[in-house]
């Protein structure tokens, strides 16, 4: 019995020294919190940031515009897909960007050709006509994991080369998180372009 008693015991110090060596597994890295409705708040407000810079005395891009479209593009991933509206006036119909690179030579291109860039998140009343109205988001879980989430915006901006015109236009916003907190996929519809005119 006595043999036995020793021979537990080496058991039981060898596995727990074994234990003591071993580094604790390592925990999983946090996914992101995809809540829609900040994802849509803050595509917006990265959107609208695209304008906080200026041009130096001697005419020089600031150091602010890197920093806004760097901003930007800390919301999608290397290999997004995205739809845009064109901004050549001789286009028909919506461009193709494939890529991180080519989405932000198109948010390079918004930030140093526009101006008082303002995209509001639309409000819808309910039934019973509030005053203030919600901003709705619409999501659905993707198939693949992560989230997709739609919103209706209306966009006015002015032309940096002439700020006296102002432009509006509604439109919708269509992303596609993934499970990495990244936008995969965007559409950005702006059907009905139109100057703002004074009545």
């Amino acid at each position: 019995m006595r043999k036995f008693i020793l021979v537990a015991m080496f058991v039981l110090i060898g596995v727990s020294t074994y234990h003591a060596q071993t580094p604790p597994p390592q925990a999983a890295p946090a996914k992101p919190n995809l809540d829609p409705t900040k994802l849509a708040e803050d595509w917006v407000k990265r959107l609208n940031a695209l304008d906080d810079w200026y041009l130096t005395a001697d005419g020089k891009e600031s150091p602010e515009l890197k920093q806004v479209v760097d901003s930007m593009m800390e919301l999608y991933a290397p290999d997004v897909l995205a739809e845009v509206p064109p901004h050549d006036p001789d286009q028909i119909g919506p461009v193709m960007l494939r890529g991180s690179a080519n989405v932000r030579k198109w948010v390079e291109r918004i930030a140093t050709t526009r101006v008082r860039i303002l995209y509001l998140h639309k409000r819808q009343t309910g039934e019973r006509g509030e005053f203030e109205g919600e901003r709705l988001v619409y999501t659905a879980p993707l198939p693949w994991g992560g989230v997709g989430i739609t919103f209706q915006v209306i966009g006015t901006y002015s032309l940096r080369e002439d700020r006296s015109k102002r432009f509006t236009a509604p439109g919708m916003v269509i992303l596609q998180y993934g499970e990495d907190g990244k936008i995969h996929r965007m559409r950005l519809f702006e059907p009905e372009l139109t100057q703002v005119v004074p009545l």
